[in-house]
């Protein structure tokens, strides 16, 4: 059997389907949502309840614009006193630590450098608690700067240089005519230079230009959610769509956004009348633009696809195929299963009522017994106009003295007064503000009750504050996460920004960063619990540092790490200007007085060192010299010996050469005698 093939949907068949679903969720918001947003509004600007009657006293109790205020306040200053250390990611390894912090601050700077993040908190949580949801819009927004410039004078070579530079987008350049050298000219001209000024983008909504599906339980899984805003077909044609498209847009019945009743109550307090469109030209003309996302199967064999579909009346500008939708919700009091919670402002609406009647009776009463109306016999008065003039010491002449009598008015009713302590109290109950939580009950603080009691009933009283301030947590996470990938998905991955990291401005550049899906948001809600938190820091420390065996795994960077945490629990603005980094510290320097003595015990010892050498040396140069004087008299006395043989050998040798010669004499003596010579020669 062959397969059915459906048709893809072409641009029309698409725009009938999704202006069906804006019409079902505009329809529902309308008629529902919008009315209990105008009578919201009105009751917080204390123009209900109406008073009854002319002359009757036109006091409102504002117990709607006191309870949404006490909540945001706790609400805004929790989450925006401290900003740099409100919002982190958590290291996913030991290698994350520190580009966990670097993007912690990159998205810091985004946004409350370069977004209105106080004011972002501001505008969703006051229409969380008057409208059951506020919205931010989170979305990456293509923008650059154009600057025109004009050079003169200047060589060929110069302006091939200004050319192959990457920011100028157009230069216009002519030869001068007055050159100096007409073979090698010079040149002048125009050029512009562009500068990507791309970023994320953070944008409150207001409560009635955001749809959504009815039925639909998240922003995630809803079908069909949308915003909706009053455009000029001038913005139109800057956001890129086509002029003639744009142009041949017409007034639609969209703009009654700008007479819807939460509109004229939000703003009826400062404009005296509602301006119509009041268009000078065409392009100042406005149109309502939807920007919708909705689920679609266009037959084009993706399936069922979430798609951007920009549209104005019957007229579609633009088509894309998108992950998500770049809206994130702030619901302070959710119901399970339903995208709206309830109306904070809204429980708050019957107190002001019944507080209302009542005082107004109250007042009403005092003033009639102070001021009451009066019986006159008639022809009692010589002037019945005196009693019109009601001012003090005011004279009547009467004909009679009983001619004048007040008339009886009613006793107040006594429960009045207990009424209105009830109503107070259901007051407190019902939205979790009490006056024990914002430190105004006297009684609080008396001689039966410590501290420490007065701290544990501030904080059961903030319990309700701190659902609510959990909820707005969750919503500030996904925004910073929404930033996040944003960030991670469009910047320039080589494109560095100078950020403000632990104290010191660094450049940052997104070429390392990971996918995340977790951040992590600090809560401290109650009087004191920044200090609790700074103070626990400190004990930690003082413990780990006294502790001789954590000693050695209490290093100086851990020591560093622990002390710039305990900083920034605190809340001290420039903590990092108080402690240096332990790889940028010099090493300890001596002290001089030590040193001094140091040196002085090490030149006596040396002194005595050298002394002891000397005497030493002196010991044993005294020891050599008496060697050499006893080598010296041994050789004297061998000398003398050798002397003493000497002389007795002389003494022998001498004698024998007497002995010898006597004896030589002898012989010739007789040889003479022998031969006849009588002259014998006898020695003397």
């Amino acid at each position: 059997m062959a397969e059915n093939k459906q048709t893809p949907l072409n641009d029309q068949e698409i725009l009938v389907r999704v202006n069906a679903a804006s019409k079902e969720s505009v329809g529902w918001y309308d008629s529902r949502l919008s009315r209990e947003r105008q009578r919201v509004i009105n009751f917080y600007n204390s123009t209900l309840p109406r008073r009854r009657s002319e002359g009757s006293s036109s006091y409102i109790s504002t117990d709607v614009y006191d309870s949404v205020e006490s909540m945001k306040a706790q609400i805004v200053e929790t989450f925006s006193a401290n900003p740099d250390n409100l919002v982190s990611f958590p290291p996913l390894g030991q290698d994350d630590v520190e580009s966990s912090r670097v993007a912690t601050e990159y998205c810091n700077h985004v946004v409350w450098s370069e977004n209105d993040g106080l004011g972002l908190i501001q505008d969703a949580t006051h229409d969380g608690l008057t409208a059951r949801a506020g919205i931010a819009k989170v979305f990456w927004e293509p923008s650059s700067n154009r600057i025109e410039e004009t050079f003169s004078g200047i060589s060929y070579q110069d302006v091939q240089g200004l050319t192959s530079q990457k920011e100028v987008a157009d230069l216009e350049a002519n030869a001068d005519e007055n050159s100096p050298d007409p073979t090698n000219p010079t040149f002048s001209g125009t050029l512009y230079r562009e500068f990507d000024t791309s970023g994320v983008k953070l944008e409150p909504l207001p409560p009635e230009e955001f749809l959504i599906e009815p039925r639909a339980r998240s922003i995630p899984k809803a079908g069909y959610c949308a915003h909706r805003t009053l455009k000029t077909k001038a913005e139109l044609i800057e956001m890129g769509y086509d002029r003639d498209k744009v142009m041949a847009l017409s007034y639609d019945d969209g703009k009654g956004l700008d007479m819807s009743p939460e509109v004229l109550a939000r703003e009826g307090q400062v404009e005296s009348q509602m301006t119509g469109d009041n268009a000078l030209q065409p392009e100042t003309e406005k149109v309502m633009l939807y920007e919708s996302y909705v689920r679609l199967d266009l037959h084009d064999g993706k399936g069922v696809r979430l798609y951007k579909i920009c549209h104005v009346n019957e007229t579609l500008l633009a088509k894309d195929e998108v992950d998500r939708a770049p809206f994130k919700a702030f619901i302070p009091l959710p119901i399970p299963h339903m995208f709206f919670g309830n109306n904070f402002a809204q429980r708050v609406v019957p107190t002001q009522n019944a507080r209302t009647v009542l005082t107004r009776g109250i007042l009403d009463h005092t003033a009639t017994t102070t001021n009451p109306r009066w019986g006159v016999v008639k022809g009692g008065l010589l002037n019945p106009r005196e009693m019109l003039d009601n001012r003090q010491g005011g004279i009547v002449n009467m004909t009679r003295p009983d001619a004048v009598k007040a008339l009886e008015q009613a006793n107040l009713n006594p429960f009045v007064f207990q009424t209105l302590e009830m109503l107070k109290m259901n007051k407190e109950e019902s939205t979790g503000i009490s006056a024990l939580s914002q430190g105004l009950n006297k009684d609080a603080i008396s001689t039966q009750n410590s501290a420490a009691l007065v701290d544990n009933l501030v904080q059961l009283s903030t319990q309700r504050q701190k659902i609510i301030a959990r909820n707005f947590a969750k919503f500030l996470s996904e925004i910073y996460l929404e930033v996040y990938r944003l960030v991670l998905e469009n910047q320039d991955k080589e494109k560095s920004k100078i950020v403000k990291v632990a104290g010191n401005f660094v450049p940052v550049t997104t070429k390392d960063w990971i996918e995340r899906t977790t951040c992590k948001v600090a809560l401290h809600l109650g009087y004191g619990e920044r200090d609790r938190q700074a103070a626990k820091y400190a004990a930690a420390y003082k413990e780990l540092a006294s502790d001789p065996a954590i000693g050695p795994m209490f290093a100086p960077k851990n020591r560093y790490t622990m002390l710039m945490d305990g900083l920034k629990a605190a809340a001290f603005e420039n903590y990092s200007a108080y402690l240096t980094p332990p790889d940028k510290v010099d090493p300890p320097q001596p002290d001089p007085l030590k040193v001094a003595e140091t040196k002085a015990k090490s030149d006596t010892a040396q002194a005595a060192v050298v002394n002891a050498q000397a005497n030493a040396q002196k010991v044993n140069d005294e020891s050599v010299i008496d060697g050499l004087r006893h080598q010296l008299d041994q050789a004297k006395e061998q000398i003398k010996a050798l002397q003493g043989q000497q002389a007795e050998s002389r003494k022998d040798a001498e004698t024998a050469n007497k002995i010898n010669v006597s004896q030589r004499e002898v012989a010739l003596a007789e040889k003479e005698a022998a031969k006849g010579n009588t002259n014998t020669y006898i020695a003397p």
